[in-house]
């Protein structure tokens, strides 16, 4: 009875398995393999079941979280769009909102994402919708089939994106318009606004919708794909996908609405961040996923993932519910370079899984952060993961050559510069998530993970006055262990413009109903039953006069007093937001969201039945460099697994296991606790 999560990323692919039997579980890090990544999943799944001792008949669930549709927007390969607005609203797309993020660089390019498609591929129909949702002019349905006729036979367009004016109160002209789109041409797809974003402000429903239609082939047939292959392998288990809100869903759901997976590799390293963190009695903590590409940081609090609707992929507004994460170009394989001005820069650039690092002897030319890692000692190339040949002496090399000489510097001294700022960048991301939103960091605890985070960890805490660090049992794939633990959810919204004075409990029902049939239906084809799922609501609320609106939980209920509730809640996440707030101002709805959710079968007690009793352990010995003035020195390597519940040690030492290594810094103490995880105290200012 085997449960898998895969999590594909652009260096390594991570896969957990766990033993619903006996709660043992087995960690692998294989290569990726872009740009064909499901060759990396199957080897990575078949080869640690394997380890697991079991077969491909043994699985009974598969969570994957996959970065298809992420990387297709990235690399601009998505789908040949064809845009059908409403007439006289065609320019949507190309005017966008005016924003500008680089106000003085006098070269930036747009931000609107005009990629997706080029104007002449953006047509008006007659039909128009009021505020209100009243109908002001009907649907053409002649123009309709004339339009994207147009657009199929002038332009070849392969998924038409539809966003009519005020669809998001009455959606009833674009679903006519799927209906006669599907008669005319039944093999192309066709995204809705008022299914992907029903909401106000065209733009960024439009951007939204757009970004579904352009992922939707290529995410849909790498999903079925994978479904195939790993049918092919004797596995009938059901393959669930991480979602950007933090919740899986079965392939049928997931491809209906594709753009929702976007950010599906973020939001699995906070989610077993969240669940691994409260299960060892630290539910305020603060996720830093370092892989080999970049760094995602997130703020837990109560051992739940924040999550917002005001996100954005790049400069793009995506405005769907998604896990609240920072994202840096800061990994393992970030290239380390002297730049025209003489100084040292880390990142954002990334070697990525191919070449990758001097030290894989694939063809990397430009030293990276692994490679200084390497140099310094705290790696190990026999140890090192994905079954990777080392060359130390390549990455010393390059190190010296490229940093070293022309900065006048020794290789230590280069090596330990490109951990400072790699570092340095790492720090100010967890000052954002923490510091310049109101939270004091002393009052969390850091949990690093990622085949980097645990080399870094001591040091970022130490720069963010963190206080404790938790290492889980597995954090070189805690994103892996965040897709088993995940639970199946689907929600759905809708808009609601209302003063509160005049919001009844009655009409917040009604509007509810739909919304949980629609999730009751999805969570139905998902296998769940339909009295299984917890349902919680949460509406978006501002003051009068305001053009932004802020989300406030409303419980699980809509009872009698729901709308004094929201409105006392709402000045309350305004005054936490914003520092102020005034009940004497005028408060209205926005918007209602319904959430179902069915939490994962698995415990998240990870470490119960790998709780290591006996004799201390005796640790090997290993030179590393702390300090280019001492050079390097021998401290203790401890290997993880031979560590019982309650050892104490303190630093300078090393913690080796399969999926990553742990530096334990001079002055830091580590405690394990019963649970399996590493516990380092790491001293704050005031008491240095």
């Amino acid at each position: 009875m085997l449960t898998v999560g895969i999590d594909v990323g652009g260096t390594f692919t991570d896969v957990f398995v766990r033993d619903s039997r006996t709660g043992d579980f087995t960690v692998n890090k294989v290569p990726s393999t872009p740009p064909q990544f499901e060759r990396g999943f199957m080897q990575g799944l078949l080869d640690t079941v394997k380890m697991a001792g079991g077969t491909p008949q043994d699985v009974t669930r598969v969570i994957h979280g996959t970065t298809v549709g992420t990387n297709c927007i990235l690399t601009q390969t998505g789908a040949k769009l064809g845009f059908i607005l409403t007439d006289g609203m065609r320019d949507i797309l190309y005017i966008g909102v005016g924003w500008r993020p680089r106000m003085y660089e006098i070269d930036m390019d747009p931000v609107e994402p005009l990629f997706l498609a080029p104007r002449r591929r953006s047509l008006g129909v007659r039909e128009r919708m009021a505020a209100d949702g009243s109908v002001v002019t009907p649907l053409d349905e002649a123009h309709l089939v004339e339009t994207a006729r147009t657009l199929v036979e002038g332009h070849g367009v392969e998924v038409f994106v539809v966003c009519f004016l005020h669809s998001y109160v009455n959606p009833a002209h674009e679903r006519r318009a799927r209906e006669v789109l599907n008669t005319v041409y039944p093999k192309i797809p066709v995204t809705l606004s008022s299914d992907v974003l029903p909401r106000k402000r065209e733009y960024r429903r439009l951007v939204a919708s757009g970004f579904d239609g352009y992922v939707k082939p290529i995410v849909t047939d790498y999903l079925r794909a994978l479904e195939s292959a790993l049918h092919a392998e004797g596995i009938a288990a059901p393959l669930h996908i991480m979602l950007s809100h933090g919740g899986v869903a079965g392939l049928e759901n997931v491809t209906e609405r594709p753009v929702r997976t976007v950010l599906s590799g973020l939001a699995a390293g906070v989610i077993g961040a969240a669940e691994v963190g409260d299960a060892a009695g630290f539910p305020d903590c603060i996720g830093l996923d370092m892989g080999g590409t970049s760094t995602d940081v997130a703020l837990i609090r109560g051992g739940k993932a924040l999550v917002t609707t005001e996100g954005k992929f790049e400069d793009y507004p995506l405005n769907l519910t998604m896990v609240d994460v920072r994202t840096i170009g800061a990994g393992g394989s970030s290239k380390a370079q002297v730049d025209v001005a003489g100084g040292l820069k880390v990142g954002p650039e990334s070697a990525g899984a191919s070449p990758g690092p001097v030290c894989y002897g694939r063809g990397g030319r430009v030293p990276t952060v692994t490679d200084a890692s390497l140099v310094l000692g705290y790696l190990s190339p026999d140890t090192f993961a994905g079954g990777i040949k080392i060359d130390i002496d390549a990455a010393r090399k390059a190190i010296e050559e490229q940093i070293a000489k022309p900065l006048g510097l020794t290789v230590l001294q280069a090596a330990l510069g490109i951990h400072a700022i790699v570092n340095s960048n790492m720090a100010q991301t967890l000052r954002l998530v923490s510091i310049k939103r109101g939270h004091d960091p002393r009052e969390f605890t850091l949990i690093p993970c990622g085949g980097a985070g645990p080399i870094h960890g001591g040091r970022l805490a130490e720069a963010a006055n963190i206080g404790n660090v938790l290492i889980t049992p597995a954090p070189g794939v805690l994103s892996a262990l965040g897709l088993v633990l995940a639970p199946v959810s689907h929600e759905s919204m809708a808009t609601f413009e209302c003063a509160a004075a005049d919001a009844t409990a009655e009409r917040l029902r009604e509007v509810a109903a739909p919304l949980d049939e629609e999730c009751r239906r999805r969570m139905i084809r998902d296998g769940v039953a339909p009295a299984a799922p917890s349902v919680r609501y949460f509406a978006e609320m501002r003051y009068a006069g305001q053009a932004h609106e802020l989300e406030v939980a409303l419980g699980d209920a809509l009872a009698d007093d729901i709308v004094e509730r929201a409105v006392a809640g709402f000045h309350d996440v305004h005054a936490q937001t914003y520092s102020h707030s005034d009940p004497s101002s005028a408060v209205e709805f926005v918007a209602l969201r319904t959430v179902h959710s069915l939490a994962s079968e698995e415990t998240t007690l990870v470490g119960v039945g790998r709780r290591v009793q006996g004799a201390v352990p005796t640790p090997r010995r290993r030179q590393i460099c702390l300090d280019a003035d001492k050079g390097f020195e021998a401290v203790d390597v401890w290997s993880r697994r031979d560590l019982p519940a309650g050892f104490v040690f303190t630093g300078p030492a090393i913690v080796e296991q399969s999926d990553t290594t742990t530096l334990v810094y001079p002055g830091h103490e580590a405690r394990v606790d019963e649970l399996g995880n590493i516990v380092i105290r790491v001293p704050l200012p005031e008491d240095r």
